[in-house]
């Protein structure tokens, strides 16, 4: 790239989501910032997703609680803060209960979650059938209701990368970092295949990669991940009306080589995203298969009868990173110096508008406004 420099304040590894957002912080707090990913902008595992901007699946620890709640009011402004429409809007979420135990579990986490300000009900199997009336409530005791918000993904991360640019940031794409130069536990420069750049700082925010990412500088850190695929159809009718995903998510994929968690996502121009088959792995790639196409439509029309003339458009594959606590993994390597690393957030749409600014003023010294030490990549030993 003519005209670029080589050196920078802060060099962000990783165009998703994080790596993006952190990138317009970082930029707009006034560091030189280069951000560089090795496919296309956005082409990773951020937006090869649903879009939804969870608000009941994760930790209720306050923290993550402040994240939702802060996270879902920026949403309301941050089209207008970035320039660039990336559809967000509120939509109502039903979570399928099939089993009592888990109907007990959510009565218990509703109220919870609702005396934290995100309100959340237990509704029965008619109140469902109300709300869904093309859904095949056989068998369901009912759902867990709630609003959460939707985005496009692919709009979202070309909307950071764009007003990261205007604030001077450089959003490399084709750009795969190769190399870490080191001086002793300190990151002085980073390569990829034709350049290389010098830096003060690294953030290293590869998602699932992390790992091998952090191997270029000796380090590492026990982030797994498993192989989900989905499937979105040809734009319909109004037929489905809200979000549907199952009250037992975790139940239903742990422990298992391969499962199918199905969630059913209508977008603003008909089509259906449908998700998730889920593979354990320990190969990188963003295949489909036949048996998560396969198991996916079976158990959408169970769902939904109708969905069986529809027709599947297109597919996608991407690993899902995940930590042994489940929680986020956010800070310094205790190992580098100077080197930075965020991975593996659940509600990662609804808090990105807030964490990514607070990253950005750790990353520049600075003390943020809340602590994200429960996150810090220390309490993990290797």
């Amino acid at each position: 790239m003519t005209n670029l420099s080589s050196s920078f304040d802060v060099i962000v590894i990783g165009g998703g989501f994080l790596g993006l957002s952190s990138a317009y912080e970082l930029a707009k707090q006034g560091a030189q910032v280069l951000l560089l990913e090795a496919g296309d902008i956005g082409s990773g595992t951020s937006a090869s997703c649903s879009g939804r901007a969870q608000v009941c699946e994760g930790h209720l620890d306050p923290l993550n609680i402040q994240l939702i709640v802060d996270g879902l009011q920026k949403h309301e402004v941050l089209e207008e803060e970035l320039g660039q429409s990336y559809d967000w809007r509120k939509i109502g979420l039903y979570l399928i209960i099939r089993t009592q135990s888990s109907w007990d579990y959510w009565q218990n986490r509703a109220a919870t979650l609702t005396m934290q300000g995100i309100p959340t009900q237990v509704v029965d199997q008619k109140t469902l059938q109300t709300a869904e009336p093309n859904m095949n409530t056989n068998g369901l005791l009912g759902a867990v209701h709630t609003v959460e918000g939707m985005i496009n993904p692919l709009k979202f991360s070309l909307a950071y990368a764009s007003a990261a640019r205007k604030y001077g940031a450089v959003i490399q794409g084709h750009s795969r970092v190769t190399n870490f130069e080191m001086n002793k536990n300190r990151v002085v420069a980073v390569q990829t295949r034709n350049e290389r750049y010098t830096c003060d700082k690294v953030a290293v925010m590869t998602g699932a990669m992390v790992s091998e990412t952090l191997k270029l500088a000796g380090a590492s850190l026990p982030v797994q991940y498993t192989h989900a695929e989905a499937v979105v159809t040809e734009p319909i009718p109004p037929m489905i009306f809200n979000n549907i995903e199952i009250s037992d998510f975790y139940e239903t994929i742990h422990g298992k080589q391969r499962a199918v968690a199905i969630g059913v996502h209508p977008d603003l121009h008909g089509s259906i995203d449908i998700s998730e088959a889920v593979t354990v792995t320990d190969h990188f790639h963003k295949n489909v298969s036949a048996w998560g196409i396969t198991a996916l439509a079976k158990e959408l029309i169970e769902l939904y009868p109708f969905m069986s003339k529809v027709r599947v458009v297109r597919s996608w594959g991407r690993p899902t990173s995940f930590t042994p606590d489940e929680e986020p993994i956010i800070g310094w390597m205790p190992q580098l110096e100077n080197v930075f690393v965020a991975t593996s957030l659940v509600e990662t749409i609804t808090a990105v508008p807030i964490l990514s600014e607070w990253m950005a003023m750790m990353m520049l010294d600075k003390n943020s406004p809340t602590s994200l030490d429960q996150f810090a990549p220390s309490r993990f030993t290797l």
